[in-house]
């Protein structure tokens, strides 16, 4: 009776909380006099360009074109490429392939500046993905974890194959890496932890590994608890243990604060859809703005932000492929608000926390790829069926970090990440950056250059080559 009235009220509390950072939200766009703006005749028609440039499959992208692949399952996923799948050039290229993993709410559109650069794509295959319920890839039902990796995972084998990289000799493989940011790296992260072999390296930036974060709020709720109790021992000298129990929490509270959002996504989804979409879109558009970092956000970048986020339109998905194919069918008449569920059902259904249970057909794939009976992986010395502490990384991974992120406390998210990293794993940081690091002009550049270093066989120091685009970048943790 006990621990369920203790949850019932934890939960009230979150609502309540949630509840609370809606309002706050609605209050501070009113007050930026954004709330009650409305779209200009321009403003409609940018967002109707950028749309059909994003999104209509038969226009290339800065020399990328769309590309559908159908899974077992039937399960579509929609990705942009400079290199055709499952072509002989494909095939027998010996680029390494780059997968690009998005985060919330964008699509691979995040990715767009990045991607355009003629020295990457002539370094590497480019794939940028839809994750499922993004963009124009198929939806589920559900967005738990197991769905969620499972259809991930499923993807990459078959990206594997359509470009070549298990052909051959073991010495002779293309390298995988796979690069994700906010959502995706998260979901990165989740595979070079469960399933290391998908990848020889993960570039992860400004996503939480939720393994060390739950560790270390642990951490610092014991730590002011044990001052807590000190100072009731001793109340006349309690001031000094009570202030350092409080400055303890300081960054829990702060990640509390950053994180208000995902409590107001647990509310009922017409609340959840009007603090997304409300007042003409506000909070999209801030969110926006804040992406650019110091840089001016013009008409036709504000347009590709929005479009990024909110898919095809009903022109769009009538569109084709240059090889016929065409958007899910549950694309053609799905409205922005129905797109917006699916999103934000990541955070509803346990995406982020639940255990992932492999079907019988992920751990063959696996086990295929991390080389038969040979399990053990040179690059980290784990093997699929290691028995590993929870959430580390079992495969090379570079941790970017933008320092100055307004989502993800560093001392929740990084402190201690040296012991979930393995040999030949790193973390740079990157000081005048934000969040949004695939978009920001200075951390896209650093995020270019570490892709190039892994591509190019990782022949230098990964902090030299990055610092030859960010100067003040700085590498931290070297494992």
């Amino acid at each position: 009776m006990g621990s369920f009235v203790t949850r019932s009220l934890t939960w009230a509390a979150a609502l309540a909380y949630g509840f609370f950072t809606v309002v706050l939200y609605g209050c501070i766009a009113i007050k930026q006099g954004t709330f009650f703006q409305r779209a200009s005749e321009k403003e409609k028609l940018e967002l109707e360009l950028a749309r059909d440039r994003l999104w209509n499959l038969s226009k290339d992208w800065s020399g990328l074109s769309h590309h559908m692949i159908t899974l077992r399952s039937s399960f579509k996923f929609h990705f942009v490429s400079n290199d055709t799948p499952a072509t002989p050039a494909a095939l027998k290229s010996s680029k390494p392939l780059v997968i690009l993993v998005h985060g919330f709410p964008d699509s691979w559109a995040v990715w767009r500046q990045l991607i355009s650069s003629p020295s990457l794509q002539k370094t590497a295959t480019l794939v940028a993905i839809d994750l499922p319920g993004y963009g124009g890839t198929d939806d589920l039902d559900t967005y738990s974890a197991t769905n969620v990796y499972e259809k991930v995972t499923e993807l990459i084998v078959a990206l594997r194959v359509q470009y070549g990289v298990d052909q051959g000799e073991e010495s002779n493989k293309k390298k995988v890496i796979v690069v994700g940011h906010d959502w995706g790296c998260l979901v990165s992260m989740r595979l070079a932890a469960e399933a290391p072999s998908l990848a020889h390296r993960f570039i992860l930036t400004n996503g939480p590994l939720v393994h060390l974060a739950e560790s270390n709020i642990r951490r610092l709720l014991s730590s002011s608890l044990k001052m807590f109790k000190t100072a009731l021992r001793s109340p006349l000298q309690s001031r000094t243990p009570l202030v350092q129990a409080f400055r303890s929490l300081g960054p829990l509270f702060r990640q509390l604060v950053l994180s208000g959002y995902i409590f107001a996504f647990q509310l009922p989804f017409p609340i959840v859809e009007y603090f997304m979409l409300g007042g003409n879109y506000s909070l999209m558009k801030g969110i926006h703005k804040a992406s650019t970092g110091n840089a001016e956000l013009t008409s036709v970048d504000a347009a590709e932000s929005m479009a990024s986020g909110m898919g095809p339109s009903a022109a769009e998905s009538r569109t084709e492929t240059a090889s016929g194919d065409t958007y899910p069918a549950t694309l053609r008449d799905k409205h922005v608000y129905t797109a917006l569920n699916h999103k934000v059902s990541y955070y509803r259904d346990g995406a982020a926390i639940q255990r992932w249970q492999k079907s019988l057909e992920t751990i063959t794939s696996l086990h295929s790829l991390g080389g038969g009976h040979d399990l053990r992986r040179t690059s980290s010395g784990t093997g699929l069926f290691d028995e590993e502490a929870p959430g580390v990384l079992q495969a090379s991974s570079t941790i970017i970090w933008g320092q100055k992120d307004i989502a993800l406390d560093p001392h929740i998210c990084l402190d201690g990440i040296a012991d979930y990293l393995v040999t030949g794993s790193q973390v740079v940081m990157l000081p005048e950056s934000g969040h949004w690091t695939p978009v920001e002009t200075e951390s896209r550049a650093a995020i270019e250059k570490a892709i190039e270093w892994a591509a190019l066989g990782e022949k230098q120091d990964v902090g030299v080559a990055i610092q030859a685009a960010y100067p003040s970048a700085k590498v931290t943790v070297r494992r």
